[in-house]
């Protein structure tokens, strides 16, 4: 952990991310689907994913937090992607924003970090593994109601500097401003995170599911800045879409989307 974080101010930034970060349901293919993040730029609302969690002409929605609405927005206003990039957005009309409990603005999204060295992260996402079917409640004689609950998780790590990023084992070239690497270890520091707590467990008590379903997840900065005084934050870096398992994990700089976005 960064040296000039403390477990609870850990705490506090994680759940800033962990409370931007969805999960998307593909009503088309339910197969499909994955992690989205709430971004809103200029009174544009989106939903920020990979290209490939949103095939075109499927049909969507987001599980909520904390509300009674029975179903989120099925239809957006726009629907872009950028396959070359593995990066897209879903944008939600204005009128629907009230259904997403916090976005992440301007202020939370850095361009610019150094990629020439590493740098402390997390990713955020939904696993599949971690979709958690309940018993079935019944209401009345012959009506019963069956939820899903849907956990996320969180995996504390580093960026892999530019001179160190894997030459095989991907689908397609690494690119210098436009790819994003992290370390990725199985037994390194995962832990799952609601809207209220955080649940922080030593590395080698959890078992690092299968990561389906994490695609579309922010990584995210942890720093501190340098006021008189010290502040931590959190800041939205990157996107990520595919990894290689027990190696590293590849995402997408979150310039690369802003410029599908605008």
């Amino acid at each position: 952990m960064h040296d000039k974080i403390n477990n609870i101010q850990f705490k506090a930034l994680t759940r800033q991310a962990s409370n931007r970060t969805y999960r998307l349901i593909d009503m088309t293919d339910q197969s499909c689907g994955g992690t989205v993040i709430a971004i809103n730029i200029d009174d544009h609302y989106f939903l920020a994913t990979a290209a490939h969690v949103i095939p075109k002409d499927h049909k969507y929605k987001i599980v909520l937090r904390n509300k009674t609405y029975p179903s989120p927005p099925e239809s957006f206003l726009s629907h872009k992607i950028d396959k070359k990039a593995d990066v897209g957005l879903l944008e939600i009309p204005k009128e629907k924003k009230h259904l997403i409990d916090s976005w992440v603005t301007v202020s939370d999204i850095c361009t610019n970090f150094d990629q020439y060295k590493e740098n402390n992260i997390i990713i955020v996402g939904y696993p599949g593994q971690y979709i958690i079917q309940t018993p079935k409640i019944q209401i009345a004689e012959k009506d019963y109601l069956k939820f899903q609950i849907y956990n996320s998780l969180c995996y504390h790590s580093f960026t892999l500097p530019i001179g160190k990023w894997p030459s095989e084992g991907m689908l397609s070239q690494a690119v210098e401003g436009r790819d994003i690497f992290v370390d990725f270890d199985p037994d390194g520091d995962m832990f799952t995170s609601s809207p209220n707590n955080v649940d922080i467990s030593p590395a080698n008590s959890m078992q690092c599911p299968e990561l389906e379903g994490m695609s579309g997840g922010g990584i995210w900065l942890l720093e501190s800045e340098n006021v008189s005084i010290w502040k931590p934050s959190v800041k939205l870096i990157g996107i990520q879409h595919s990894v290689k398992k027990d190696q590293w994990i590849r995402g997408t700089l979150i310039k690369c989307w802003l410029d599908l976005a605008l």
